[in-house]
C-alpha cells in the first residue's frame, strides 16, 4: 500500500478498527486517501469499488468534501443518480459525487475525521437507494 503522506494517528486507528485497507497518494500536489476495496450496499451495480477522498491541506481543521468512486456507480433500479461528474485520478476515471455538509450538519474540527466522513459517504449511498 502506498503511503505518500502520514495520516493522523486517530485516522489510522479508526480505519484499522473498520478493517479498511487504504493508500495515501499525492497527485498533482493534492493529497488523496484511496480505499481500494470499499464496500457498497446492495442496490448498486458494484458491491466493491475503489473509493477516494480528497484531503485538503487544512485538514483536519477543514472538512473533507465529496467522494469519488471507481468504477462508476449506478443504481440497479435504473433510477439516475444526480450531481455526478467524471474525475481522472491515479490513471483511472473516477465518478465524483458532489455531496457536501450543510449548516445543519457542519464539519466539527476536533470531532470529525476520515471515519466520520465515511459515515457521511455511507449515508449518501443509502439515501440514493431510497429516492
Amino acid at each position: 500500500m502506498r503511503r505518500a503522506f502520514q495520516l493522523a494517528e486517530e485516522d489510522e486507528e479508526c480505519l484499522a478498527a473498520l478493517g479498511l485497507a487504504w493508500e495515501a497518494i499525492i497527485e498533482n500536489g493534492t493529497k488523496w486517501l484511496v480505499f481500494p476495496e470499499y464496500p457498497i450496499p446492495e442496490g448498486y451495480n458494484h458491491r466493491v469499488t475503489a473509493t477516494a477522498l480528497r484531503i485538503k491541506p487544512s485538514y483536519p481543521d477543514d472538512d473533507i468534501d465529496m467522494v469519488y468512486f471507481h468504477p462508476a456507480l449506478a443504481l440497479t433500479s435504473g433510477k439516475s443518480i444526480g450531481r455526478l461528474t467524471p474525475h481522472a485520478l491515479d490513471g483511472k476515471q473516477y465518478q465524483q459525487w458532489s455531496r457536501h455538509r450543510t449548516a445543519a450538519n457542519p464539519w466539527r474540527p476536533g470531532l470529525d475525521n476520515v471515519c466520520t466522513h465515511l459515515l457521511q459517504v455511507n449515508s449518501w449511498l443509502e439515501r440514493e437507494l431510497k429516492k
